[in-house]
Order: structure tokens, then C-alpha cells, then sequence
């Protein structure tokens, strides 16, 4: 198995000779990557290395340079609407609206989502991440590692065969070591039900059978500048 690759066939995702410039600057060049169904890849890399970058054009938020992103071989080009359907992203920002509770926040994506009983996944969702007891507290009065957890809390609302495709920028940045391993939890189940995840983290929490993809070796040298630009375009968190 190559660097970047996970070993089963068909893949999902991926990358064909990607290049990613930021102003004049490439950022990284010629990139590549598959991943299938069930699998994880985890970017590394030193700061400036463009892992949220690369984040950024997996979700549709920005457009290579070069280089094409497929998805079970088609161009996500080509209709970038039904790919922004597929995932979900979370990045630096979280989207917890101040004036609703946890659970208010949670239903209301559910029902944007399309998904049955908003309520009772709004519900499941915060205790898999073992924020129900602030399931009726405003999101004006969350810490920042419990609106951290009601973001991440999305990703338990769909099931994998709607939402596939996980992308999280740092997701431990905020957790404690209780909150990681519940989260490295909900990564493992979504893969197990053949849902994919691209992750960047300097922590150590334990992805099993992870691909990893060190950006380092596709040539950048400088800040990956605004690395909190990630809701801009209306993505899914």
C-alpha cells in the first residue's frame, strides 16, 4: 500500500495530480490519494504544510489549481451540489446559533438535512458525544469545547450512506480525552458502516487501519495563511 492509499478497491474519493496555489504561492503540487468506502485518511504535515487547504477544496470551498477531485470517477466539478449533499465538514468555526439551545441547534440541521424525527437524532446525537445534559442550555452560554461538541454532535445525525464523507479540520482541538475518544468512536462506527473520513489532528487519537498523507512531500514551504475560512460557502458542518 502507497502512502495516501487505503487498500480496498473501487475508491469513493479521489485526487489526480492536485495542485493548490494561495495567491502565487503553490501550496502543494501534484497530490495524490484514493480513498474507499470504510476508509480514513489522516493528513500530516508541519503548519503551512496545507492540510486545511486541502480540506477546503475536498469540500467544495475553494478550486484547485490543477488536478482533478472524482468521486466514484466522475468530477465533483461537475455537480458540486450533490457532493456538498454527501459530506460533512467540520472546520475551525463552529455554526452554533447563540439564541437556540443545543438541541434546538441540532434539530434545526437535522430538518436542513432532510432527516426524519429532527428531534430524536438531535437528541442520540448529543448523547454520543456526552452532551445531553446541556441539550436545553443557549448556545450563547456553551464553553467553547461544548459548542466544539454540538458541532461534532452533526455528524452522528445522518447515516453513512447519506453523508458519507467526513472532513474535519483538528476535530480534538477544545476535547478532552473523554470527548476524543468518543469522537475516534463515531469516526470508527461511521466507517464501519462504509462511511469515509479525512482528518488533520496533532493528537493522539487512535484512528485503527488509517492511511496517512504527509503534505510535506508535495512541496510546501510557507503559513497556510486563514486556516478558519471553512463555512463560508455554506458547506454542512
Amino acid at each position: 500500500m502507497t502512502q495516501g492509499q487505503t487498500q480496498s478497491a473501487d475508491p469513493g474519493l479521489a485526487a489526480r495530480r492536485l495542485t493548490c496555489l494561495r495567491g502565487e504561492r503553490v501550496v502543494f503540487a501534484e497530490l495524490d490519494f484514493t480513498l474507499s468506502p470504510g476508509g480514513a485518511l489522516i493528513l500530516v504535515g508541519p503548519n503551512g504544510s496545507g492540510k486545511s487547504s486541502l480540506l477546503r477544496l475536498l469540500a467544495g470551498l475553494s478550486r484547485p489549481f490543477s488536478g482533478a477531485l472524482t468521486w466514484n470517477g466522475s468530477d465533483i466539478a461537475q455537480d458540486p451540489d450533490a457532493h456538498r449533499a454527501r459530506l460533512r465538514y467540520a472546520g475551525h468555526q463552529d455554526a452554533v446559533k447563540p439564541t437556540l439551545t443545543a438541541l434546538e441547534n441540532l434539530s434545526v440541521w437535522a430538518g436542513l438535512d432532510g432527516l426524519d424525527d429532527p428531534e430524536d437524532r438531535a437528541g442520540r446525537a448529543l448523547a454520543a458525544l456526552a452532551m445531553d445534559h446541556v441539550a436545553d442550555m443557549p448556545g450563547r452560554y456553551l464553553s467553547a469545547g461544548q459548542k466544539k461538541r454540538v458541532n461534532l454532535a452533526r455528524l452522528a445525525l445522518a447515516p453513512a450512506r447519506t453523508a458519507p464523507l467526513w472532513l474535519l479540520d483538528e476535530p480534538a482541538t477544545a476535547l478532552d480525552r473523554d470527548s476524543i475518544d468518543r469522537l475516534a468512536a463515531l469516526i470508527a462506527a461511521h466507517r464501519r458502516a462504509g462511511g469515509m473520513v479525512v482528518l488533520s489532528t496533532h493528537s493522539d487519537m487512535d484512528v485503527a487501519d488509517a492511511a496517512t498523507l504527509n503534505l510535506a512531500d508535495f512541496g510546501a514551504t510557507a503559513d497556510d495563511e486563514d486556516e478558519s475560512q471553512d463555512e463560508a460557502a455554506g458547506v454542512p458542518a
